[in-house]
């Protein structure tokens, strides 16, 4: 009886070391890690704007007339000094002829009276008659051909008409619309930043600008790229807001003025930030944390450091400057402990 009770007190001291050395053999978790990558940050905030359009004008008759030609088509893209109509010219015509044939008879007036001066054989005060009545002849006829001239519609800039609102043998009246032109590139776009927020912006700041589809919601949303131009010199007094206005590339005609989208600004001051995987993220019950990498006799363990999340852009957040932080891990944080050994592995691209 005795041998039996020699054997449980010996199994009861194996197993322990069979435990430890089952744990020494088991390999260490393979873990994707990553390097920070410094950058300067700026804070972004989203706002409300309004696309307008450069320049926009009703096109429309100075004075009366009937309408003779019409060279467009609604919806046409013009260029600046393009003449677009034509209206009945005839009288017109006719006085400027008139006006021709008495200037060139005042000419000849006072060039003859002039040779009679040199022989005196008219007086001075003549001359100067003569010289009142060509200047007189020469004043009338550049009038009658600025009002001829009103008579011809030419595009003021370049852009795109609207709506022919005319038709060949209407009479027109001073003032009465012919057609919109609107200046498609480049576009205005006006928002209002919050008296809080005005931090850092300036006059060559750039944005990007939003215009929702809201036919596919679940398509990406593009960007159009614009820089400010102005600011107003107060803030509105009921929104305490100050009101801004920036200058959009239109090529393609793909933004409307009239629009509304959403401006993404930044605002503030740069600051050293971070970027570092989004994946590198765990959250705990204190706050937010990563897996700092440290390396000592050929060994690698994990250790929390808490940080502060500036942004989130897809796949990267954007975190504050720690000089502690240089080698993190990327993924699967949430499966490690603080203190624990790992087998580090570069990060999938």
């Amino acid at each position: 009886m005795r041998p039996a009770r020699m054997i449980a007190p010996v199994q009861w001291m194996i197993a322990p070391l069979l435990a430890l050395t089952l744990m020494a053999a088991a390999p260490l978790p393979r873990v994707p890690v990553s390097m920070v990558t410094p950058m300067r940050y700026r804070a972004a905030i989203q706002l409300s704007g309004q696309v307008i359009a450069a320049q926009n004008t009703i096109l429309a008759a100075s004075r009366a007339g009937i309408v003779s030609a019409i060279l467009f088509h609604s919806g046409d893209r013009v260029t600046q000094g393009q003449i677009l109509l034509r209206m009945n010219a005839a009288t017109a015509q006719a006085r400027l002829a008139l006006d021709h044939a008495k200037s060139a008879a005042a000419a000849q007036v006072l060039a003859r009276d002039a040779k009679l001066l040199a022989i005196s054989g008219v007086s001075a005060a003549q001359i100067d008659a003569d010289r009142s009545i060509a200047a007189q002849a020469q004043a009338q006829l550049a009038l009658d051909q600025a009002q001829a001239a009103k008579l011809v519609i030419t595009a003021p800039f370049s852009g795109v008409l609207g709506i022919r609102r005319v038709s060949v043998g209407d009479y027109l009246a001073p003032g009465a619309p012919i057609v919109t032109l609107t200046q498609t590139s480049p576009l205005l776009v006006r928002f209002a930043v919050p008296q809080t927020e005005l931090a850092g912006i300036a006059p060559g700041d750039h944005f990007a600008l939003s215009l929702p589809n809201r036919a596919r919601p679940d398509a990406p949303v593009p960007m159009v790229r614009g820089v400010i131009t102005a600011l107003s010199p107060a803030l509105n007094i009921t929104t305490r807001a100050r009101s801004v206005e920036g200058r959009i590339i239109n090529p393609n005609a793909a933004t409307l003025p009239g629009a509304f989208g959403i401006v993404h600004l930044k605002v503030g001051a740069p600051v050293a930030a971070l970027a570092i995987p989004a994946t590198a993220l765990n959250n705990s019950p204190i706050g937010t944390f990563v897996y700092a990498l440290h390396t000592a006799k050929g060994s690698t363990s994990v250790h929390a450091v808490y940080v502060h999340v500036l942004a989130t852009s897809g796949a990267t957040a954007i975190i504050s400057a720690n000089p502690s932080l240089h080698r993190i891990v990327a993924l699967g944080g949430f499966k490690l402990r603080d203190g624990e050994m790992i087998d580090p592995a570069a990060a999938a691209a």
